[in-house]
């Protein structure tokens, strides 16, 4: 006969099948009810974690993610579908999870981590997972976890492959704990890696690695098989292969106790507008200058400047002297002014930096869109 429980009889029926697991239990199960799990990002990693919590029986899931549903990304964040596009992405995430188990708690947090909330988010939790995909927010994350010593399961996703951690250090950590800095110690800069606009990422890899990211928690939380601080997995979807090694601590590594002023802007965040970034588009929208995208064809997919300002496309990946030269001719018999634009500002920048000279032969002058279609509101899009 099963022992009393604190589950309700629908919550029972909706588990049963995972009390038949050898050294899984009532006992585990309702350690998972009873805990309560932050997810840091609705996104690729967030959406697949946040359904198999759900799924597991997770008695109480926050999320934090300020930004809206976009058509272009349901590929990986597949919480939501296509009629869900422009909602909040916490608001829709607690209607899926209610879906998924009945009785959770969800707790949506329509705002930004920053340095003025991180560590008060991270004491009321039993354990944080960090979906998020920049350097600023993973190093803030893994430094408000030392602080207040909260488990943190940490993953990344990058085109093909993926890594999994699980970090504890700090305040009540298991001997001297584990944490992101013992790995990598200082904060790499955003532009080390190549930027969300670009790099691209296979959907089904974000569930992948989420899935491992989820197995961590449960082990953790629920207390069954190992559930080590420090041990790294690293999936390669391509090759279809699995490998794991082991971070140990620094013993030279000083303990975060506070948190740093600033941990920079993230590569893809929204940059705020620039006085510059009027002047240039006035420019376009007022016939004074020709544009020339230097983005990819997929990145035109998802968002572009309005259809009333003229404009030329050069992808960065297929220039060259002659493709370069070829756009520039054609500019030239539409204005003396070319303003160039990518996603953020970046790729735009280096184009004025390799062929400012190349367009001053076809008596050219070159703007840089500073902020690039990022910059832009998100009203004024095309996409």
């Amino acid at each position: 006969m099963m022992k009393q429980s604190t589950l309700s009889q629908t919550e029972l029926r909706r588990i049963a099948r995972q009390l038949a697991l050898p050294g899984f239990g009532l006992a585990e199960q309702e350690k998972l009810a009873g805990a309560h799990v932050l997810v840091i990002g609705a996104g690729g990693l967030g959406c697949p974690a946040m359904q198999s919590l759900a799924a597991v029986g997770i008695g109480h899931i926050s999320v934090i993610d300020d930004d809206v549903v976009d058509l272009s990304n349901i590929h990986r964040q597949i919480l939501f579908g296509a009629q869900d596009e422009g909602r909040p992405k916490v608001e829709v995430t607690e209607e899926r999870l209610r879906q998924l188990q009945p009785d959770i708690t969800v707790t949506p947090l329509q705002f930004r981590m920053t340095t003025a909330n991180a560590v008060e988010l991270f004491e009321g939790v039993d354990l944080v997972i960090d979906g998020s995909d920049t350097f600023a927010t993973k190093y803030l994350s893994a430094d408000a976890a030392e602080i207040t010593g909260t488990p943190l399961v940490w993953g990344t996703v990058l085109r093909y492959r993926g890594d999994v951690a699980l970090w504890w250090s700090g305040p009540g950590a298991p001997g001297e704990g584990v944490g992101l800095r013992d790995l990598f110690p200082e904060q790499p800069d955003a532009d080390s890696v190549p930027d969300c606009a670009t790099a691209g990422v296979l959907g089904v890899t974000t569930s992948v690695v989420a899935g491992l990211m989820t197995t961590e928690v449960v082990k953790h939380l629920a207390g069954i098989g190992e559930s080590l601080p420090g041990e790294m997995l690293s999936y390669d979807a391509l090759g279809a292969s699995l490998r794991s090694f082991r971070v140990g601590a620094d013993p030279g590594r000083q303990r975060v106790t506070e948190l740093r002023d600033d941990y920079g802007a993230a590569v893809c965040q929204l940059p705020a507008l620039t006085p510059e970034l009027p002047a240039a588009v006035e420019l376009l929208s007022s016939g004074q200058a020709v544009g020339l995208d230097v983005r990819e064809d997929h990145e035109k997919l998802v968002a572009d400047l309005p259809g009333k300002l003229p404009g030329l496309h050069l992808p960065t990946s297929v220039a060259s002297a002659a493709t370069v030269r070829g756009v520039l001719e054609d500019a030239a018999q539409l204005s003396d002014t070319v303003v160039v634009y990518c996603a953020a500002g970046r790729r735009s920048d280096d184009f004025l930096a390799t062929w400012s000279g190349v367009a001053e032969e076809f008596g050219l002058s070159l703007r840089s869109l500073p902020g690039g279609v990022n910059g832009m509101p998100k009203a004024v899009l095309r996409g």
